[in-house]
């Protein structure tokens, strides 16, 4: 790695903190050049303009979920899935801030009608696989049963799952029903209903 990849790297870093810590509409790009002690000049070497930085944020940070997931390949195909769908609740207990920075990288995108999401739309299907492969080992070894349309099921579900994680982790308690249930429970219950329709009686 050389000395400008370095460089970029560590503002990439420095750029997910604030990002996370604050809302994206509010940074401004003075703001992230302050925090890496550099001037705003040097940060357009690294990135042609907010929006380019905000995307690699994106992709940095889900290379780093995606890490989390990890390669799992152990055990029997309904184990592998459950671990697939509570990882979306460790993430919540640990890096709640993540879904926060998801929940605000979304409005962004639309308000701002951001095009250039290749990568970041390459990056989602790294969690495609490690789903279909738990889900196919399930079949195989009886542990799961056959679904109609795969992928349908598995957008529908991680999607319900991602919004949830979004919408509890960004928004404040405002009715009094918001407080009437813990939010890391709320995620286990959709996820124990999803894996009771997965699993072969």
């Amino acid at each position: 790695m050389g000395i400008k990849d370095i460089r970029r790297s560590f503002i990439l870093e420095r750029a997910i903190k604030i990002f996370c810590d604050n809302s994206i509409a509010e940074v401004k790009i003075k703001d992230v050049a302050v925090y890496c002690n550099i001037g705003e000049a040097t940060f357009y070497r690294y990135f042609p303009k907010k929006t380019a930085l905000i995307v690699a944020c994106a992709v940095k940070l889900q290379e780093k979920v995606a890490a989390f997931f990890g390669n799992d390949r152990e055990g029997r195909g309904f184990d592998r899935l459950s671990r697939f769908y509570y990882r979306f609740f460790e993430i919540f207990s640990e890096h709640r801030d993540y879904y926060r920075f998801l929940s605000d990288f979304d409005s962004y995108c639309i308000r701002e009608a951001v095009k250039d999401l290749d990568s970041y739309s390459d990056g989602l299907d790294i969690f495609k696989s490690q789903f279909e492969e738990a889900y196919r080992a399930g079949l195989e070894d009886g542990t799961v049963k056959e679904v109609y349309d795969i992928d349908l099921f598995y957008y529908s579900t991680t999607h319900a799952l991602l919004s949830l994680c979004k919408k509890l982790a960004s928004e404040a308690y405002i009715v009094r029903q918001d407080d009437l249930t813990d939010k890391r429970q709320e995620i286990r219950t959709v996820i124990d209903v999803v894996l009771q329709y997965l699993k072969k009686a």
